[in-house]
C-alpha cells in the first residue's frame, strides 16, 4: 500500500497568507460600506459631517476673538469709569474743603464785624462760646473770646467764673473750675482777663464719671465800680476739638 506525500512549500504559505488577507480586507470594506449605507439611509453624510465642523471650527474662532473684542471694550469702559470717579471724587473732595473754608471765613468775617461795629452800643460782652472735645472721654476744653466795641478804646480787664451745671448721681449739681480746671487759673478758679478789643480765653476741663453737663453758666465780672457785669447760660453742646 502506497501513501500520497503533501509537500508544503514557502510559496503554498505565502498564497494562502494572500488569499486570508484578501478575505478579510473585503470582509472589512463590507463591513465599513455597509455602516456608511446605514449612516447615508439615517440622514448623515460624513463628508458633509467633515465640513459643517470646519464651519463651525471658523464660527467658534470667530466667537471667541468676538468676545475678547468685548472683553477688552469692558476693561477700557471700567478703567475709564475708574478714572472718572477717582476724578469726581477729588473734585468733591476739594468742593467740600472750599466750602468748609469759605464757611470759616464767614464766621471770621461775623466775628469781627462784631467787634468793629461803630453802632454797638454795648461795651463789654461774651462774642463767641464753645465746647470742645479732649482726648479722653471725659476731657473738654470751655472757649469762650471777650470783646467790647472798638469806639470804647480804652483796656478793660476783670475775671471770668465758669460754672458747668448739671446731674451727678442723679442730682442737680454745679462744677466750677476749681474743681474741673486742669490748665492754671487764677484766683478762687477763676480766669482773669485784660484787653482793649477782645481776648480769646481757653480752659481744659476733666469731667467726673458720674456727672452729665447740661449747660454753662459764664460770669464776666470786670474791674471798677461802675462796670457791669456781664452773665449767659450756654447749653453743653460739645464740638470736634
Amino acid at each position: 500500500m502506497s501513501r500520497n506525500k503533501v509537500v508544503v512549500t514557502n510559496q503554498s504559505l505565502l498564497k494562502n497568507k494572500m488569499a486570508l488577507l484578501l478575505v478579510v480586507g473585503l470582509v472589512l470594506l463590507g463591513a465599513w460600506l455597509m455602516y456608511e449605507l446605514g449612516l447615508s439611509r439615517a440622514g448623515f453624510n460624513r463628508i458633509e459631517a467633515i465640513g459643517l465642523r470646519g464651519e463651525l471650527d471658523e464660527r467658534n474662532d470667530e466667537l471667541q476673538a468676538e468676545l475678547k473684542s468685548a472683553r477688552e471694550k469692558i476693561a477700557v469702559l471700567e478703567t475709564a469709569t475708574k478714572i472718572d470717579q477717582e476724578a469726581y471724587g477729588m473734585v468733591e473732595e476739594e468742593l467740600i474743603a472750599l466750602q468748609s473754608r469759605i464757611q470759616e471765613q464767614q464766621e471770621d468775617i461775623e466775628f469781627y464785624k462784631g467787634i468793629v461795629n461803630e453802632n454797638d452800643g454795648t461795651g463789654l460782652r461774651i462774642q463767641d462760646f464753645e465746647v470742645l472735645q479732649g482726648f479722653g472721654e471725659h476731657e473738654f476744653a470751655v472757649r469762650l473770646v471777650l470783646a467790647q466795641a472798638f469806639r470804647i478804646d480804652r483796656q478793660i480787664s476783670g475775671s471770668v467764673e465758669i460754672v458747668v451745671e448739671g446731674l451727678q448721681r442723679g442730682e442737680p449739681a454745679r462744677l466750677g473750675l476749681g474743681e474741673l480746671a486742669t490748665s492754671p487759673t487764677g484766683a478762687a478758679g477763676r480766669l482773669n482777663y485784660s484787653f482793649r478789643y477782645f481776648q480769646d480765653l481757653k480752659v481744659a476741663l476733666s469731667l467726673p464719671p458720674d456727672f452729665a453737663p447740661e449747660r454753662v453758666h459764664v460770669i464776666v465780672r470786670p474791674r471798677g465800680k461802675t462796670s457791669k457785669t456781664v452773665e449767659d447760660f450756654f447749653v453743653w453742646d460739645v464740638k470736634p476739638g
